[in-house]
């Protein structure tokens, strides 16, 4: 299978509406997200659709994230969310008093929220960074209007003979991983409980960048203006009875850091101040990239507060071990600090990327108010600013925005491309859509990239929104109550009745709203969540598309010379995807160019130390020799068995190995490694958890 047989890229449908924008999140692994009131869409991509001749035939039909998970949208904060994250630590919950299972009573300083009056629907979605999870997968992390933050993800039982035999990716390990925020018992071991019942509202997150296998750093705020950073770990527990993958994975959470990220301004509450304007933001976190120098990485994490923009550093000292808790803390003040008109759901975004200019390193991003667009340029390694005294919203003159950036259509959609680290220009390059697309609205879609061809969905939603037909033809064939695609709609309107000669009243028949903008991990894709809407009767359909732009080559034969550079490292997952559908480039033991065995077989450590082992090692069934050609040991009995792609050992028995779920070669598990090298070598200390994590043929991440 090439590139140009890859499954179709065709539009999603989703029969709800997101109740926020930026609405989607595409993950590392381009796996794809989307929050609407009714429930979360999780996409899974298929990578290659097959790779015989045989299965490109019978998915030549199936198009792509034809695999999806729909858990509901409404979100009631049980105890029985972290249940498990406290039994891993000893700790039993009581049972809830009779009356209040199910009841939730409000958190937090809000008049309707603090009386327990929240839904407690999803109103945000965001993928964790790379490696977190189960088998090195990110998880998914929701944001509810009760304060919750609630976690998605895989949570596989390695020992299980079910899970182990699977060859394919499915949804049937997902589960609701833990949560945090209101009324959710999470483990404590300075209390005496053992545990602690957290009483604060939650009301915007952000997850760091990838630190390294299994850790991150998380941090929220509440509605009380504090902002917390926690650590997340996802290992194995210290059992020293057990080993490699025998041993249980667990959970830990852990608060470190609680700075005020109220703002220097007076907050107005008063509803009749004829200056008040409605504040707060459900996106106002966000990480910078990590600068690591001397032994030590830090981030800086930009936020929102009342008409202003700070940028706190977090700084992480020395290793952090996996299993062991990190030595984390924040600066006393900002690095520096913007006070500019900011209204609801205004937005900070951060390019990825660092400029180095002698021994100052920077980083830049893009504010949305969210009616207009602000740049913003930060050092990392800069001097302290002192903290700004209180000040009103007049003495620093961000009460009102300015006329030229006065506007009634927000911004609900924003990407920071990623840039080329040879080539900086002057401001990051961003695309960005507004809520409302229509025939007399042109700025809808906006972008400082250099001259190109516009977005598949640009253009397609243009179209539409440009369309003309008389007014009978769009009475006639459009039902409001009834969800058709294009082509029904066309021949409704063909078979309306004949207009008369003279002229008719001409209407555009459709608008849009546009819910969100994403873009795939090597920025060779984008994404947006729209919602089609008839112009002529009430709109009652809650339904919504997601399409997608993608590149195309103009000519197949002409592929070699038209990769597309991409700029930062991605998952082998993420490699894939840019090379089916964004003209990145060849993925080493993946794409037919690098398919075969003697690129398969690379040179690893592992391979290096069970070298003698992988040829001594007898057949099963008859006890003569094995020899191993390709990816195949056979016995001179023509008893054939696959190699781990790991460590070239033959794989001599069912339930000891793990498929990968991009070239799906399979590789022995950690624990089988280990008593192969206490049996033949003498010491397990050479098998790293490391070497277990990934595949050692592609570098993809395990199925189970």
């Amino acid at each position: 299978m090439d590139r140009f047989r890859a499954r179709p890229l065709q539009t999603l449908s989703l029969t709800s509406r997101p109740p926020s924008p930026h609405a989607l999140a595409w993950s590392c692994d381009a796996e794809l997200a989307v929050a609407t009131q009714e429930c979360i869409y999780i996409f899974l991509p298929d990578y290659l659709a097959g790779h015989d001749a045989d299965a490109d035939e019978r998915d030549a039909s199936q198009y792509q994230f034809a695999l999806s998970l729909q858990p509901s949208a409404v979100i009631n904060p049980s105890t029985r969310i972290n249940g498990q994250l406290c039994a891993q630590v000893g700790v039993k919950l009581p049972a809830p008093r009779t009356g209040e299972e199910g009841s939730f009573r409000g958190v937090g300083n809000g008049t309707v929220t603090g009386s327990g009056a929240a839904l407690g629907q999803v109103i945000r979605v965001e993928w964790s960074p790379n490696g977190l999870g189960c088998n090195s997968r990110p998880v998914l992390m929701a944001l509810t209007t009760t304060g919750n933050l609630i976690t998605f993800g895989e949570q596989a039982d390695s020992q299980s003979s079910a899970t182990s035999s699977m060859r394919t990716r499915t949804f049937k390990n997902w589960r609701v991983l833990w949560g945090l925020g209101a009324k959710l018992p999470i483990p404590d071991s300075k209390s005496k409980d053992g545990f602690r019942t957290m009483n604060e509202r939650i009301v915007s997150f952000s997850w760091s960048r990838e630190i390294a296998p299994g850790r991150a750093l998380l941090a929220y705020l509440n509605d009380m203006g504090q902002i917390v950073v926690m650590s997340v770990q996802y290992h194995r527990r210290r059992d020293s009875s057990k080993r490699g993958s025998e041993q249980e994975w667990i959970w830990t959470l852990t608060e470190h850091i609680r700075i005020d990220g109220r703002g220097p301004h007076k907050e107005a509450t008063d509803p009749q101040d004829p200056d008040f304007s409605p504040q707060g933001s459900i996106f106002s976190l966000k990480w910078s990239p990590w600068l690591v120098d001397n032994g030590y990485r830090t981030a800086t994490l930009a936020y929102l507060a009342k008409n202003h923009v700070g940028f706190r550093r977090i700084v992480l000292y020395g290793d952090w071990e996996r299993g062991e808790l990190p030595d984390v803390e924040s600066e006393r003040s900002d690095t520096t600090t913007m006070c500019l008109p900011l209204s609801s759901d205004a937005l900070i975004e951060w390019e990825d990327a660092i400029w180095t200019e002698g021994d100052s390193h920077t980083a830049r991003g893009i504010i949305t108010t969210p009616f207009t667009v602000k740049s913003f340029q930060v050092m990392l390694n800069g001097v302290l600013s002192e903290p700004s005294p209180p000040h009103s919203i007049w003495e620093c003159a961000s009460a009102y925005a300015d006329s030229d950036d006065m506007s009634t259509n927000p911004i609900t959609g924003l990407i920071v491309h990623d840039p080329d680290p040879n080539n900086k220009p002057p401001i990051p390059y961003y695309s960005l859509v507004r809520l409302s697309a229509t025939s007399t609205n042109l700025d809808w879609y906006q972008t400082n990239l250099p001259e190109g061809s516009l977005p598949q969905w640009v253009e397609d939603i243009g179209d539409q929104n440009a369309r003309l037909v008389s007014r009978t033809a769009a009475l006639y064939g459009v039902d409001s109550d009834f969800e058709s695609d294009s082509e029904d709609e066309d021949k409704a309107m063909q078979d309306a009745p004949p207009a008369p000669a003279e002229p008719v009243l001409q209407v555009h028949p459709y608008r849009f709203r546009l819910w969100g903008l994403a873009k795939s991990p090597g920025d060779g894709c984008t994404a947006v969540l729209a919602s089609k809407h008839d112009t002529q009767h009430p709109d009652r359909r809650g339904v919504s598309n997601v399409h997608f732009d993608w590149q195309v080559s103009a000519d197949a034969d002409d592929k070699a010379n038209r990769v597309r550079p991409i700029f930062k490292p991605l998952t082998t997952e993420g490699r894939v995807w840019e090379w089916m559908y964004g003209l990145g480039g060849d993925v080493p033991g993946v794409t037919p160019g690098y398919k075969t065995s003697s690129g398969r077989q690379q040179s690893s450590p592992l391979k290096e130390l069970f070298k003698r082992v992988a040829t001594s090692l007898p057949c099963v069934f008859c006890d003569s020799q094995l020899s191993i050609k390709d990816d195949v040991a056979a016995c001179e009995n023509r008893h054939a068995f696959a190699i781990c792609a790991t460590s070239g050992i033959p794989i001599l028995a069912p339930g000891i190995s793990r498929v990968c779920g991009v070239c799906k070669m399979r590789c022995l598990k950690v624990s089988e490694l280990e008593k192969l090298a206490e049996e033949h070598i003498g010491s397990v200390d050479a098998v790293g958890d490391s070497q277990g994590e990934v595949c050692g043929g592609c570098g993809g991440k395990f199925v189970v």
